[in-house]
């Protein structure tokens, strides 16, 4: 394959950074988010967005960093509490 001069950027390199970062609607976002419509709108406060006239818009990048603020951590497991209620049954 040939390759490309620098200063060039492939089509493919472009669309990926379209995909990655683009401006979604309300109803791609829904999808997007596998959300219901009624909860997204519940939520706009909290969710970063775009009112242009009657129109949301969401950008991509910053509904996954929106999301990951959502994310919920079970955190560590208290291994001497586990090991406790092994060595319980195991004798009890």
């Amino acid at each position: 394959m040939e390759e490309l001069p620098k200063g060039t950027v492939s089509v493919r390199e472009i669309l990926k950074y379209f995909d990655r970062d683009r401006y979604l609607s309300l109803s791609d976002s829904v999808e997007y988010l596998c959300l219901s419509e009624r909860t997204v709108r519940g939520l706009l406060p909290e969710i970063p967005h775009f009112r242009v006239g009657k129109k949301l818009l969401f950008k991509k990048s910053e509904l996954d960093q929106w999301m990951e603020h959502c994310r919920e951590d079970p955190g560590d497991p208290d291994v001497k509490e586990i090991a406790d209620e092994i060595v319980e049954r195991l004798l009890g």
